[in-house]
C-alpha cells in the first residue's frame, strides 16, 4: 500500500471542501434554490471522484475494482446535471426544468453491464482483465463519456449565448451572472482539453512527453475548480432569470392604428415626464405593467419602430440623463460614478459600456472634448 503524501491531503482538502460546499448551498434560502440544488449533487460527484482517485492506488483488489466500475457511471450523469445547473440558473420555467429520462440512458447502460460483471467470479473477472478482455470496454466507456460531456458542455455554453441575448431584451441592466457562468464553463472546458489529451495519448499517440497531462493533473486540478465555484456561489445574488420561450413569429402587423400611437404616446410619457429608466433595476415586466400591456407588445414595439432592443432602449435615456447633468455642471461637485448612478445606471461598468456603445466615447473623454469646446 503506498503512503500518503502531499498531493493526497491536497485531494482530501478538495473532497472536504466539496462535500461542505454541497451542504452549505443546499440550505441557503432564497438564493438561486433551484439551482444550488443541482451543483450541490455535482460537487458531491466530484468529492466521489476524488476520493476514488485517492484510494485506487492503494486499493487496487478486484472488490475495489467492482466498486469503482460502478462510480464510473458519475462521467455520464455530470454533462446532464452541468446543463441543467446553468439553466435552471438563468432561466424562469414553470415548472422547473428537469431533464428527461432519455438522456440518462448511458448511464443506466454503464450500470447494466457492470452489474453484468457480478455474476462472475472473483477469479474470473481476474482472468478477464489479465487477458485484455476489459480493453474495449474501457475505450467504448471512455470514449462515450469524453463525448457525453463535451456535447452537454457545448450546449451549455449556448444557454449561455442565448441568455446574453435575451438578458438585453428583458433587463435594462447587465448581471454579474454572465462572468460566473463564464469562469465556471471554462473551468469546465479546461477539465475537457486536459482529458482530450490524457485520452489521446492513452489510446492512440502514447508519447512520453505527454504522461504528465494524466488523470493525476486532472483530479489535482478539480480541488481548485471545487474552491472557484464555491467562492462564486456563496456570494451569488439571487439573479433575476429570464423567462425561457418557445418563439412565436410575430408579424408586422401585431401592432397599428390606435392602438400602436396610444403605446408609443404612453411609453413617451414615462421616459420623458415620469423618468421611468431611474429605477436602476427596470425589467421589461415593469415596463409593460406601467403600459398596461404585454411584454410582446412592448418588445414588438422596441424592435420594429424604436429599432432597438429594451436594454439599448432604456440607457439610451440614461446617457442622455447622464449628460445633462454634465451639462449642468453637477460634475463639479459629484462624482462620475455618484452622477451614473442617479442617472439610473447599476454599476460603473454597464455605464461605461453603454456610454461608449451610445456616444462612442468614455465618459472622461467626453467631458474633456465638453470643456475644449
Amino acid at each position: 500500500m503506498n503512503s500518503f503524501g502531499i498531493i493526497d491531503l491536497l485531494l482530501f482538502l478538495g473532497v472536504s471542501q466539496g462535500v461542505f460546499l454541497a451542504i452549505t448551498l443546499s440550505l441557503l434560502h432564497n438564493r438561486n434554490k433551484s439551482a444550488n440544488r443541482i451543483l450541490s449533487l455535482l460537487l458531491l460527484i466530484a468529492s466521489i471522484m476524488l476520493v476514488g482517485r485517492v484510494f485506487y492506488p492503494r486499493f487496487s483488489g478486484i472488490l475495489f475494482f467492482r466498486v469503482a466500475s460502478f462510480v464510473d457511471t458519475l462521467i455520464f450523469i455530470f454533462g446532464p446535471l452541468l446543463y441543467t445547473y446553468i439553466r435552471r440558473l438563468t432561466f424562469h420555467e414553470s415548472p422547473v426544468y428537469k431533464m428527461s429520462w432519455y438522456h440518462f440512458i448511458p448511464a443506466f447502460l454503464h450500470l447494466m453491464f457492470f452489474g453484468w460483471t457480478l455474476l462472475y467470479t472473483q477469479e474470473e473477472v481476474i482472468t478477464m482483465i489479465r487477458q485484455g478482455d476489459f480493453n474495449i470496454i474501457y475505450f467504448v466507456v471512455e470514449t462515450s463519456g469524453l463525448i457525453s460531456n463535451l456535447l452537454y458542455t457545448v450546449f451549455s455554453f449556448g444557454l449561455l449565448k442565448i441568455y446574453q441575448r435575451e438578458e438585453k431584451a428583458n433587463l435594462s441592466y447587465a448581471q454579474k451572472v454572465q462572468k460566473y457562468i463564464g469562469v465556471f464553463l471554462i473551468g469546465i472546458s479546461f477539465f475537457m482539453v486536459l482529458w482530450i489529451v490524457s485520452y489521446l495519448n492513452n489510446f492512440f499517440i502514447r508519447r512520453r512527453e505527454l504522461a504528465f497531462v494524466s488523470y493525476h493533473l486532472i483530479w489535482v486540478s478539480i480541488p481548485v475548480f471545487i474552491y472557484i465555484v464555491g467562492f462564486f456561489s456563496l456570494k451569488q445574488p439571487e439573479i433575476f432569470r429570464i423567462p425561457l420561450l418557445k418563439k412565436k413569429k410575430i408579424t408586422k402587423e401585431r401592432l397599428d392604428g390606435e392602438e400602436l400611437e396610444n403605446l408609443k404616446k404612453s411609453l413617451e410619457d414615462l421616459m420623458v415626464n415620469k423618468k421611468i429608466y431611474l429605477n436602476n433595476e427596470l425589467t421589461l415586466k415593469d415596463l409593460s405593467r406601467e403600459l398596461n400591456t404585454s411584454t410582446n407588445n412592448v418588445s414588438w414595439l422596441l424592435n420594429n419602430i424604436h429599432k432597438c432592443s429594451f436594454y439599448d432602449y432604456i440607457n439610451t435615456y440614461r446617457v442622455q440623463e447622464f449628460v445633462t447633468k454634465i451639462q449642468n455642471g453637477e460634475h463639479f461637485t459629484h462624482t462620475i460614478l455618484a452622477l451614473s448612478l442617479d442617472s439610473g445606471f447599476n454599476s460603473k461598468s454597464t455605464f461605461n459600456k453603454a456610454f461608449k456603445m451610445i456616444k462612442n466615447d468614455t465618459p472622461s473623454n467626453y467631458i474633456k472634448r465638453l470643456k475644449a469646446s
